[in-house]
């Protein structure tokens, strides 16, 4: 047999084999576009940006914060912060709506005051930021936040609590002359402010709150507008 045939024939063999098979089966792999994160990492890096917004925004507020800062406190280079969300105002209200929606979600299936003062509450321990965001950026004037949590979460909030409230009086739990404003105000307050002094050095405490000292708070503030607000015997 001519050497060239017997090559020709070896080559052919070899092609057949398992090995060769499987490496023909196997299909490369596209290359990723280049500047643009892994979708894998998409997530995290998102998630890590909208945890140093919360971080920074409630310490240093919305105006002092850079973009640069951001992006080094989430682990990102700035560009993600555009890629992602637009810019640092888009960003921020990412921050707002990653605390707030849980809540809206719940909304409708809350039917008693008490049940709305412990969803409420679960939602300030789930991001001890927040209290801090909102006196600096919300219920300050000229807050960066204002308009956007008066329109998207305060319309839905407060009419909430009302229609709580006047549903306690309905059932006879408070007290026909109670005014549903600005008692629903006194309560709100008293549920977020522990929040803000949490981290002060209280000498008759002794350290930062932990959850079980803001629950206490919690049950302490709805049992003070419970016995403020009960009808006379």
């Amino acid at each position: 047999m001519p050497a060239h045939h017997t090559a020709h024939t070896a080559h052919t063999a070899q092609d057949h084999t398992p090995d060769a098979q499987a490496r023909a089966k196997q299909v490369p792999s596209s290359p990723r576009r280049v500047g643009r994160p892994k979708e894998s990492s998409a997530d995290a890096a998102r998630a890590s940006l909208i945890r140093a917004g919360a971080d920074l925004f409630s310490r240093c507020g919305y105006a002092a914060t850079k973009i640069a800062t951001l992006a080094k406190h989430a682990g990102v280079t700035p560009a993600m912060v555009h890629y992602y969300f637009g810019g640092k105002q888009q960003l921020a209200e990412a921050v707002l709506e990653e605390a707030f929606d849980p809540l809206i979600d719940q909304i409708k299936e809350i039917e008693t005051l008490d049940a709305w003062v412990i969803a409420f509450h679960d939602l300030l321990l789930k991001n001890r930021w927040l209290p801090h965001l909102m006196h600096r950026e919300v219920l300050t004037s000229g807050g960066h936040l204002t308009d956007l949590f008066k329109v998207r979460y305060a319309s839905q909030f407060v009419p909430k609590w009302l229609t709580l409230l006047a549903a306690e009086k309905v059932a006879g739990r408070v007290r026909p002359d109670v005014d549903e404003f600005r008692h629903v105000m006194f309560l709100i307050a008293t549920l977020v402010h522990p929040f803000l002094i949490s981290q002060l050095e209280i000498p008759l405490h002794g350290g930062e709150f932990c959850d079980a000292d803001l629950i206490a708070f919690r049950d302490d503030a709805l049992a003070m507008f419970r016995h403020g607000t009960a009808p006379q015997s």
